[in-house]
């Protein structure tokens, strides 16, 4: 007797906490609905929009385009592809820097000793507590007096020096968890430092390092402030402020064909999150396997 009434005990509590984790579930598959329809509201609208002409924006607002305006993207795209190509080529060159730049000393912050490499680094993370619009008015003077001002070179360094302390935080981090060993069985096979440096390490390091060129193409493809500052030739301007131009062109005078420009000014990052991320885990598999 005792013994069913215990299994009738044990069952009703396995029934609550199924309950109680069903109820969970559902809240949680709930809101992260509502998130995922709040984040894919704005994208249908600006796609939805871009194939409509004024009047079809101006007279019925939520309509389907009856019929799709075409000729929007080949206007937007005649105006506004300059500034694209200006921006992905900024963002791979600074974006690339930072990489090579924050995988060496990311290495030797992780596995070299030198005197005050433990202040010295800890003096680099707290620089990143600086606000960056704090760093502005100096950061141009500096450039302005290199003659680096309203020139590409403004947004590459400038993207290349930015990036360098998180992709140094980032790498040292990574490189720590690899067993020293595998150098010093590098170095005692004859290897040297630059060949321990890029047929170990960064092989290895190919996850993070495909992170940080994401973060980073993604940060110099967003800004604004900078290039807005420093420069002042249209035809080296970047897609953030280029965007702002054309909007200052056509006002309410033509929504679709700015719609059209926004939809394409975001190809670039969803293709590198397209194809970044197949690269990132490719290369996570790789370094496991060498490891």
């Amino acid at each position: 007797m005792h013994s069913v009434k215990t299994a009738k005990l044990s069952t009703t509590v396995q029934r609550s906490r199924s309950s109680d984790r069903s109820a969970a579930q559902i809240a949680s598959y709930s809101i992260l609905s509502l998130l995922v329809f709040l984040t894919l509201v704005p994208i249908f609208f600006m796609l939805f929009s871009s194939l409509k002409s004024n009047a079809q924006i101006l007279g019925n607002f939520w309509a389907l385009p009856a019929p799709p305006q075409w000729g929007n993207y080949g206007e937007a795209f005649g105006a506004i592809w300059r500034y694209v190509v200006n921006t992905v080529v900024y963002a791979v060159a600074g974006s690339t820097l930072v990489c090579l730049l924050s995988s060496v000393s990311g290495y030797i912050f992780a596995k070299k000793t030198f005197p005050g490499k433990e202040t010295l680094f800890m003096m680099m993370l707290a620089m990143m507590m600086i606000p960056g619009v704090l760093t502005l008015i100096p950061s141009y003077v500096l450039y302005n007096s290199l003659g680096l001002t309203n020139t590409p070179w403004v947004i590459i360094v400038a993207a290349a020096a930015g990036g360098q302390i998180f992709g140094t935080f980032l790498c040292r981090s990574f490189m720590s968890g690899v067993p020293n060993e595998l150098f010093e069985a590098a170095r005692i096979d004859g290897a040297h430092e630059i060949t321990v440096f890029t047929r170990i390490v960064l092989p290895l390091s190919v996850p993070i390092l495909a992170t940080l060129f994401i973060m980073q193409s993604v940060g110099v493809y967003n800004d604004y402030i900078w290039p807005l500052l420093t420069i002042r030739d249209s035809s080296i301007q970047v897609i953030g402020v280029g965007l702002t131009v054309f909007e200052n062109q056509f006002g309410i005078t033509n929504m679709g064909v700015q719609f059209a420009a926004y939809a394409l000014s975001s190809v670039p990052l969803v293709l590198i999150f397209a194809f970044g991320m197949k690269y990132y885990i490719q290369g996570m598999t790789q370094g496991a396997l060498k490891m």
